[in-house]
């Protein structure tokens, strides 16, 4: 782990919810209450030589559902084939297509094979997830993926995009300002959440993509293509407005203390 110093949840083995003892959901809500506050690095460690099981994946799904950044842990492949750990990656590759952001690295706590370099990525992953992306970096490529491969859609149900930014870090929550978020479909998202990744990266960082009508407040914003170098004028332009308008809020102010 060299001089990064760590802190580790050690969470007990968790069980199908209607086998569970009253402690063991106690313990159960008490994991995903410290998830949820902590919003840590999620290391799902998963024993190679029985595979991910489908309670696994509903957990899985469940931390997903968080949004935290996590790594796939396949502890014990040194008891694995060569031959036999790549049939296990496939697998639990096709298991967890729903989430292909989530890196998958077989490691042996008993030997420590895959362990540096596996901390190496736990330490990147908490970067990823405060990444944080410039309005208008982020507007110029989508302009450019709309011209070269546009998203998708049936005639006259086009949701186009107005204008988008980054709200937030861990988890990088984007809003985008769409003509009719009523339109806004699957395929629309995961364009969006492919694009970003494409260019940006956030690697094992789930994203947060939320939608919004230009009509709720963002009718000025441009289209991409249509003046994005100028969105930073725009923002300084209104500053140098308010700054007039309470100017000018002052000057009447005095105005009618001298009166």
């Amino acid at each position: 782990m060299g001089n990064v110093p760590y802190t580790i949840y050690d969470t007990a083995g968790i069980k199908k919810q209607t086998s569970m003892h009253v402690i063991e959901k106690i313990a159960y809500e008490k994991t995903m209450d410290m998830l949820e506050y902590v919003r840590p690095v999620v290391i799902f460690v998963i024993d190679a030589t029985l595979g991910i099981s489908h309670r696994d994946m509903t957990l899985l799904e469940e931390i997903n559902r968080l949004a935290l950044p996590i790594i796939f842990a396949l502890n014990k492949s040194d008891l694995l084939s060569k031959k036999d750990m790549e049939a296990i990656l496939k697998t639990t590759q096709r298991m967890m297509d729903f989430a292909k952001y989530i890196p998958i690295m077989p490691i042996s706590a008993l030997t420590g094979a895959g362990t540096k370099e596996f901390f190496a990525f736990v330490h990147a992953l908490r970067k990823e997830s405060e990444k944080r992306i410039a309005t208008t970096a982020l507007n110029k490529i989508i302009s450019a993926e709309i011209f070269q491969r546009p998203p998708r859609f049936s005639k006259n149900k086009i949701c186009k995009i107005m204008y988008m930014t980054q709200v937030d870090i861990n988890a990088p929550t984007f809003l985008v300002f769409v003509n009719y978020k009523a339109r806004v479909n699957f395929s629309f998202k995961k364009w969006i959440e492919n694009t970003i990744r494409k260019h940006f990266g956030f690697v094992g960082v789930p994203l947060v993509i939320r939608f919004k009508d230009r009509k709720e407040g963002n009718e000025d914003r441009p289209m991409p293509g249509e003046s994005i170098e100028t969105l930073d004028k725009i923002e300084e332009s209104r500053a140098e407005d308010q700054e007039r308008k309470q100017k000018r809020i002052l000057v009447k102010r005095q105005i009618k203390k001298a009166k």
